[in-house]
């Protein structure tokens, strides 16, 4: 996603890093529950938090805080979990921001405010408001499953298309004018490009793919936010909720 810390610190983990389960809470890099201040050349600044995988987290997840007391450290697990496909929750929600799907007791940073893509069931049309579309991902919004504090700004059918060069039988593809636009997740295509090839990490110049390029790449490969199944629309949020009950 691209993202950077406003006031990096030695030690840090990366924005899009996992962090193995520690065997003490002492062992992290990190306090869990830091909120750290980020900026994008792309999607501007933002906040995210260091915390636990309570459960397995899918790329882009759309998730909920559930923190949980653990008996050994005395103290407040930082768990996070995928929100559950239910109405009227009234909890504090975040988006993960990692460039691999975490398990159960990994760490990794997750984004309460700024804009990013969301794991979506649909495609949700600009200045739309965002609901729960399942397990996990956000969708068009149902009665009591609105995502409160956030509106998208580009829907699951955008694309960013750029010249490209690879090599064959690599699995990195080069762009000489940047990845603005890119982030771990998007569907790549292009001659050259392997079939049904997943963007697995982005650096200023290039991009990593999740299958090796079937042929030289010199021309202009597309990233495109779905692949009819998995929509990835992109939204602004300022410490989201999601909707609870009135009374």
């Amino acid at each position: 996603m691209s993202y950077y810390f406003v006031d990096p610190v030695a030690g840090y983990p990366n924005l899009e890093q996992v962090v193995a389960a520690p065997t003490n809470l002492k062992d992290l890099p990190i306090v869990p529950g830091f909120i750290a201040s980020v900026i994008s050349p792309v999607f501007g600044p933002g906040e995210a938090v260091f915390a636990r995988a309570g459960a397995g987290i899918r790329l882009g997840g759309l998730c909920m805080f559930l923190a949980v007391y653990d008996t050994t450290n005395q103290t407040y697990t930082q768990n996070v979990i995928e929100v559950t496909d239910t109405t009227l929750l009234g909890r504090p929600a975040c988006v993960y921001m990692g460039n691999t799907a975490l398990t159960t007791g990994q760490y990794g940073w997750f984004m309460i405010a700024g804009i990013a893509p969301i794991n979506c069931a649909a495609s949700v049309a600009i200045s739309t408001a965002l609901g729960i579309g399942g397990a996990g991902q956000g969708g068009t919004n149902s009665a009591g499953k609105r995502l409160l504090g956030s509106n998208v700004v580009a829907a699951a059918t955008a694309t960013v298309a750029k010249a490209g060069t690879g090599v064959s039988g690599d699995n990195q593809i080069f762009f000489a004018s940047g990845t603005q636009g890119m982030f771990a997740g998007q569907y790549a295509s292009g001659t050259g490009v392997g079939s049904s090839a997943i963007v697995s990490a982005v650096f200023p110049d290039r991009v990593t793919v999740t299958v090796v390029n079937s042929a030289a790449i010199a021309g202009t490969v597309t990233m495109t936010n779905n692949n009819s199944t998995i929509f990835y629309n992109t939204v602004q949020m300022n410490r989201p909720t999601f909707q609870g009950p009135i009374t």
